[in-house]
């Protein structure tokens, strides 16, 4: 048994780094960290992104990775296809040598193999394929996230260490994303309490009926963000990847403010688009939206489209 007291425990803040999507970063959330703020996944923490087969997941997955690795390495555990299907899928793999992949399943593999490459983030797509998750309960839920008790050989002073993804995010100090699959009736594959041992539970889902859209937005935990209906976005298939089409950080006031930016809500922006169009344009270009030209002939009919429907 053990105890202090609250005043004798110094806060730890909250460390973040960019998943290389602006948007994906204002659903991830944001802390003050040496006098800014930043956004974009917490550091030493673990996410889960979970959706139906086929919706999106590994190809959002795929392009973080790419791009996270454009500033750091990257550790991808590819468990349900060949690592030269998942080169494939990734195109142009020679232009990202700080992507590492691995076809590793067990997690005292993966934990070591993590502790060893010391990446800034890591990706296991799927959980589901990994081999002390094969049913899904609680108890090997709590195996993969928090690890087992150190085991004592017998007639031997040696230990071993049975770790879960838990101390190496700690340890290294990287964001680890689970890729899971969701059943049609909206559980995971495989059982209910991973959720609630992760730190960050997203939902992948089709976004508003619109065809090879779909959406990502807050599950039923987030304890380094905010959960609210406006905290979403949506991304768009394309042939060499997925596109971000939704740009609700811009009417977030926090957003505005921590990127310097003037904050508006929708109605405000809409209104300032009828009157200074090609300036607005510019502004949402500027933080990496949509490019998208406005038709002069009929401004209104325009940014009600580029508001609703996302941009080819």
């Amino acid at each position: 048994m053990s105890y202090k007291r609250l005043s004798e425990i110094e806060a730890v803040p909250v460390v973040r780094a960019s998943t290389s999507f602006e948007e994906l970063d204002f659903i991830y959330g944001y802390s003050e960290y040496q006098g800014q703020w930043m956004w974009g996944m917490p550091k030493g923490k673990i996410s889960l992104w979970a959706g139906t087969s086929g919706i999106g997941k590994s190809r959002l997955a795929i392009d973080v990775a790419k791009n996270c690795s454009l500033r750091g390495e990257v550790l991808y555990f590819q468990t349900e296809s060949s690592l030269e299907d998942f080169a494939g899928w990734t195109k142009d793999s020679s232009l990202y040598p700080n992507l590492y992949c691995s076809s590793d399943n067990k997690i005292d593999d993966i934990t070591k193999t993590i502790l060893q490459v010391k990446p800034k983030l890591v990706i296991i797509d799927s959980v589901n394929e990994v081999a002390e998750f094969v049913n899904g309960n609680k108890q090997e839920a709590r195996r993969i996230i928090h690890g087992l008790e150190p085991e004592t050989l017998q007639d031997s002073p040696w230990v071993i260490f049975h770790n879960g993804l838990k101390h190496a995010a700690d340890f290294v100090g990287c964001h680890i994303i689970l890729l899971g699959q969701l059943n049609q009736d909206g559980t995971i594959k495989g059982g209910t309490s991973l959720p609630h041992l992760v730190d960050i539970h997203f939902e992948l889902k089709p976004y508003s009926g619109c065809k090879n859209i779909f959406a990502v937005s807050v599950g039923i935990k987030h304890r380094y963000g905010r959960r609210d209906d406006s905290i979403y976005g949506a991304w768009q298939h394309k042939e060499d990847g997925v596109k971000c089409v939704t740009d609700n950080r811009l009417s977030d006031e926090k957003w505005c403010e921590s990127n310097g930016l003037q904050y508006m809500n929708r109605g405000e922006r809409m209104s300032y688009l009828l009157h200074q169009d090609e300036e607005y344009v510019a502004l949402c270009n500027n933080v990496g939206q949509n490019e998208y030209v406005a038709p002069k002939e009929n401004k209104f009919k325009s940014f009600v489209r580029y508001l609703f429907t996302p941009q080819e």
